[in-house]
């Protein structure tokens, strides 16, 4: 099936920059995006992907979040701050 969409001009840069940081065509990356958001999210497809599409894939979702997201501080990740009941 051949779908064709419109991209907004101010948008199309961007896409391709997104696409080429994962080593992916635009049309490739957008058919990942689709199929990450479909309704069929089961772990079976999971286990029927090979170990290096899954580590691609892996990597993919890494790669799509904020590279400046604070880090929490040590503290915020103790065992103390998230069970304080149960010191």
């Amino acid at each position: 099936m051949t779908v064709t969409i419109q991209i907004p001009d101010e948008r199309v840069a961007l896409y391709q920059k997104q696409a080429q940081e994962l080593g992916l065509t635009v049309e490739r990356w957008l058919l990942e995006l689709a199929e990450q958001n479909a309704s069929d999210r089961s772990t079976a497809r999971l286990q029927k992907t090979d170990p290096e599409e899954w580590a691609r894939q892996f990597d993919a979702w890494v790669n799509s979040h904020d590279r400046n997201t604070p880090v929490l501080s040590d503290e915020a990740m103790s065992r103390e701050s998230v069970y304080p009941d149960r010191i």
